[in-house]
């Protein structure tokens, strides 16, 4: 009972002071849910788990709460309720994805929808929470196509039907579903709606992912001053809330927008912080993506063969082709390999890619932690983190589109020869050779 009373003011406005209730209740709880184990009163286990469910989240037990619904759900049976059921199913599988075990999240996904499918109402809320566990199971595996397919049903029956606080949920999940899928004009108005109901309720803990998912979106159109605001946004609540987990990955994502403005320093401090908080919680997917973004400020550092081999190991660490499912990171993972592919021979590439592949976690990230990325290395201003200045990446997005020297000084209202001079510094800035690579670059850049 003082779970359940404690639950939903965990999404409302003073969730701090619940937070902290919480906290200090833990242990409590802990022999509460021992005890209905022990005792046959599954149940209430599950109760309990369910009302803890944004506790766990928001405070950072994330791999305890997902071992609590391991036990409880496989000591389920029918007269377990229907509605316990599906919210203890569906809460499973967003831990499950948190936590990165993708099978175990698409598994209770499934699970949940056949239980809520036994009531015979297609249109009530109990199917549609049943579909978002379902879609953070496909998520979770980086089906995004199939997780807004799901999202659709979802929030129209939410809309119909409430509770307001699964529509907001689910406009923000989607949201995210758009940014992955590259629908960036609908992701903004599904956040916007989410975070309009958020902010109506209170609930600062989804303001702050939702201002997240609003920086990784200013991110990926290159608007690096909306994207700091909004990522900075997202830290204040998070720190006010001691929803340290999460606090880790605006950090990282920060780190990157730092580096986009050329201040290594900043960008350092941030990637080595996010570690450090990752470590602490053992949070080995947030560990890579920080491995990425120390390989990232080792290349901007001069240091492209140790990126290389950094950006290598997060691939192979992790089982993505890019490190990452979330195409901010992506993006990011792309750009600095490139970058470092650029300034190493083939030899050289090819040889850290091997030694990349082939270590651990633990070691790749030793040896992230004793390269010489120290703060004083920042970029001379007007530079960005390939070295180019403003007027060089206009001269690189020309040569891009194919245009001679001559038409390029055309265009800007430059001498030939200035030009020239500028072509060379890029050849030289970005370690290439011919402009035939410059065009690939300004491609890949989306300079063009």
């Amino acid at each position: 009972a003082r779970a359940e009373e404690a639950a939903p003011k965990l999404n409302e406005a003073y969730q701090q002071l619940w937070l902290n209730w919480l906290e200090g209740e833990h242990e409590n709880l802990r022999a509460a849910m021992i005890w209905s184990i022990e005792s046959g009163r599954i149940e209430a286990g599950l109760r309990i788990a369910i009302a803890l469910v944004q506790f766990w989240k928001i405070r950072g037990y994330v791999q305890e709460g997902l071992t609590w619904y391991q036990r409880l759900l496989a000591l389920v049976d029918n007269r377990i309720s229907l509605s316990v059921r599906v919210n203890a199913l569906v809460f499973g599988s967003f831990m499950a994805m948190a936590y990165g075990n993708t099978q175990e999240s698409i598994a209770y996904g499934h699970e949940a929808v056949e239980v809520a499918e036994t009531a015979g109402d297609e249109g009530n809320p109990l199917l549609a929470f049943a579909l978002s566990g379902l879609a953070s199971g496909a998520q979770a595996a980086g089906d995004y196509q199939t997780a807004f397919t799901i999202g659709e049903q979802a929030i129209q029956i939410y809309r119909e039907s409430g509770p307001s606080f699964y529509l907001r949920m689910a406009l923000y999940i989607q949201g995210e579903n758009a940014i992955q899928l590259g629908y960036y004009d609908a992701a903004r108005e599904l956040l916007d709606e989410s975070l309009t109901l958020s902010r109506q309720e209170g609930d600062s803990h989804q303001i702050a992912n939702i201002y997240n998912a609003l920086g990784d979106l200013a991110r990926l159109e290159q608007n690096y001053t909306e994207a700091a605001s909004a990522y900075e946004n997202s830290a204040a609540l998070l720190r006010e809330l001691g929803a340290q987990r999460d606090l880790a990955s605006i950090f990282g994502n920060l780190g990157f927008t730092w580096l986009h403005w050329g201040n290594v320093e900043k960008a350092y401090t941030l990637f080595n912080e996010s570690m450090t908080i990752c470590q602490a919680h053992r949070n080995e997917a947030g560990m890579v993506e920080c491995l990425v973004g120390l390989a990232a400020t080792a290349v901007v550092n001069g240091l492209s063969a140790s990126g290389t081999r950094l950006l290598a190991a997060a691939g192979a660490i992790s089982g993505q082709p890019c490190a990452s499912k979330w195409k901010a990171t992506r993006r990011e993972y792309e750009h600095y390999l490139d970058l470092a592919r650029a300034r190493l021979t083939d030899a050289e590439f090819q040889s850290e890619l091997t030694i990349g592949n082939a270590i651990s976690l633990e070691q790749a990230v030793d040896y992230a932690l004793a390269l010489p990325l120290k703060p004083g290395n920042a970029l001379t201003p007007g530079e960005t983190q390939d070295g180019l200045t403003g007027r060089e990446r206009e001269v690189a997005a020309l040569i891009g589109q194919g245009k001679t020297n001559g038409e390029i000084a055309t265009e800007l209202v430059l001498s030939k020869r200035t030009v020239e001079t500028h072509v060379s510094n890029i050849f030289s800035k970005l370690g290439l050779t011919s402009r035939a690579q410059v065009m690939r670059w300004a491609i890949d850049q989306r300079l063009t």
